[in-house]
């Protein structure tokens, strides 16, 4: 925190990327004052102030990058491969939270610095946004959704915010942003939730009207669980930010890829959260061992899957639509401080290192509304930085390669 006597601290890395579509920079160097970028310049133009001193610190191998925001996770939940109804049936608030604590805590030594919560139970990721606040938890920004607004039994119905209705899911809205919600996260679709259909759409257009302005009224972001094509076109007709998932299918599940749909998704200026590594994880599941004939026959399913999920958001991207790297950590068999895998995943789509380093960063800050204090490294931002050896705009992989971690300009231990 800024005291009554500034403290400066100047990072020279070998490159410095901004979080923007340029190319690294090299001879760089940028000046901290506090918890502040002061300054960014040549390494010998860049000096303490005055009189004042500071600490100056060499990387000479390694890449200086915002640190990095994911957009989509799930601090509750452990990534171990046990479902929600057995976090559900099995932990209680207290442990739910604790688990949150020591997620997010990984996710920072892993240079994500901002997380965002998509859902959790009860008023727990509300409570670990105010501990790290009050510097009880040591963990990233946060922000988060609370609970999820899905209907009657939807998915996620046991984390606490069952609504159906205008009036119920209105009520859910402002009942969330009166508790502390930074965003609105609905469930626009089922999902892996037993006895939900993931295909379908869960409310009626007017329902998400109604749950759009109440978000947007209240100055919210307001994003969609949506894994069909015809929720994706309900949520755009009703005005959400952003679709988390935006898996092309039909109602029977098929792969489907919509052109029409996605030219629509461009020109709405709505972002897309494709969610790839949750898929890929699961691959983990089958690899290392002998599989039966059905286990065998499965895993090639979701291997075409999968590639057809990437062919999709190789070609959504293409048509314009602004990506989010969002990795929904803490579901399935994703545990957390692996946010890289996601970068990879959108590389291996057809994004560059670069634009999956911009979807990582500066494109979920903008769209979160933080924009203005994080997401790139530049003059007046928090010091929110992320030094990796290697060069990840050339090798992607070179980003899980930490260095360093500074959160308002002081280095994570």
């Amino acid at each position: 925190m800024p005291t009554d006597t500034p403290t400066f601290t100047i990072l020279k890395p070998a490159r410095l990327m901004d979080g923007t579509d340029s190319p690294p920079k090299t001879g760089m160097a940028v000046l901290l004052q506090d918890d502040r970028i002061q300054a960014i310049g040549p390494a010998d133009k860049i000096a303490f102030p005055g009189a004042a001193t500071g600490e100056v610190l060499e990387f000479p191998d390694a890449t200086l990058l915002p640190g990095l925001i994911d957009c989509h996770t799930h601090t509750n939940m452990p990534g171990t491969g046990r479902r929600g109804e057995d976090v559900h049936r099995e932990d209680t608030d207290d442990i739910r939270l604790m688990r949150s604590a020591h997620n997010v805590a990984i996710a920072l030594q892993s240079g994500v610095t901002t997380v965002c919560d998509c859902g959790g139970w009860n008023k727990t990721t509300f409570s670990l946004k105010e501990a790290i606040k009050e510097g009880l938890v040591n963990g990233p920004r946060v922000l988060a959704a609370g609970r999820p607004i899905t209907t009657t039994g939807g998915h996620c119905w046991f984390m606490g915010s069952e609504a159906d209705g205008v009036d119920g899911v209105r009520q859910a809205a402002r009942q969330l942003i009166k508790e502390g919600a930074d965003f609105l996260k609905v469930m626009g679709t089922g999902g892996s939730t037993l006895g939900t259909d993931p295909f379908r759409p869960a409310f009626s257009l007017e329902e998400l009207q109604a749950i759009g302005d109440e978000g947007h009224r209240r100055n919210r972001v307001v994003v969609a669980h949506c894994r069909t094509n015809d929720a994706m076109r309900m949520v755009i007709d009703a005005g959400f930010d952003a679709i988390m998932h935006g898996w092309f299918t039909d109602d029977t599940g098929k792969k489907t890829y919509d052109e029409k749909l996605a030219d629509y998704i461009a020109k709405k200026e709505v972002r897309v959260n494709p969610t790839l590594q949750i898929t890929r994880s699961r691959f983990q599941l089958f690899e290392g061992r002998d599989l039966t004939p059905e286990e065998e026959a499965q895993y090639t399913r979701m291997q075409a899957n999968h590639a057809e999920t990437l062919d999709h958001c190789g070609r959504l991207f293409k048509a314009g639509v602004k990506l989010m790297a969002g990795s929904d950590c803490g579901w399935g068999v994703y545990p957390f401080g692996h946010f890289d895998r996601e970068l990879l995943a959108l590389v291996n789509a057809g994004l560059t290192p670069t634009q999956a380093i911009v979807a990582g960063t500066s494109n979920n800050a903008e769209l979160l509304g933080v924009g203005d204090i994080i997401g790139t490294v530049e003059e007046g931002k928090l010091a929110d930085l992320l030094v990796v050896e290697g060069n990840p705009a050339e090798n992607i992989t070179d980003i899980a390669n930490v260095t360093a971690v500074f959160r308002t300009g002081e280095r994570i231990r």
